[in-house]
């Protein structure tokens, strides 16, 4: 229902953010590596989950589009909901997670609270190959913040034929060199890298 939440972050805590997108705060529900990249005071792009239990909604957010992808894809894994997704999220970075599911590395997942060896197994199962196709991008510097102009040229860049990570690279690479450039200036620039 809702894909993200841009504007001001006003609060944080560990687990938690408030976001004042056009006047009205969201509270979401984070983990500690997203609360980590949100600054208190800044405009940022929380990505977000809305979960719904027994008609009581939370609102989960995320500082990157492949985090969420993880945590949706490890809440549809029997007995894991938002608080063992979290906290599975806040103890291992993405990657880090992602690989030690792939390499069916329970141990590692039951030193999180609140995952026992059955879950811990049942996530290696039934995430190994799932978690190898994700595009959990690596560390790359900071982030620029997504705009239209960005969007649209990643959309322009996957109509020309690319993968949608190889188009999303080259026009983060040519954010860097001109932040305010526009869809076609970026399009233009990422074609001839």
């Amino acid at each position: 229902m809702y894909d993200h939440l841009f504007g001001e972050v006003v609060e944080k805590t560990a687990s938690r953010a408030i976001v004042r997108c056009a006047g009205v705060g969201f509270e979401v529900r984070v983990s500690l590596n997203s609360a980590t990249e949100l600054k208190v005071g800044s405009t940022c792009q929380v990505y977000t989950l809305l979960h719904v239990v027994d008609g009581t909604p939370s609102l989960l957010g995320f500082a990157s589009r492949a985090e969420r992808e993880l945590a949706r894809r490890l809440m549809q894994v029997s007995s894991v909901g938002p608080s063992i997704a979290l906290a599975l999220l806040s103890a291992y970075a993405p990657g880090d997670l992602a690989a030690a599911i792939a390499r069916g590395d329970a141990k590692a997942l039951k030193s999180v609270k609140g995952v026992g060896q059955k879950t811990a197994e049942r996530l290696c199962l039934e995430l190994r190959d799932a978690v190898q196709k994700l595009d959990l991008g690596g560390a790359g510097g900071p982030k620029l913040v997504p705009n239209q102009s960005a969007d649209d040229a990643i959309l322009a860049l996957i109509t020309l034929g690319f993968g949608e990570k190889d188009a999303r690279d080259k026009v983060e690479r040519a954010r860097r060199a001109d932040h305010d450039a526009d869809t076609e200036t970026l399009v233009r620039a990422a074609l001839q890298m």
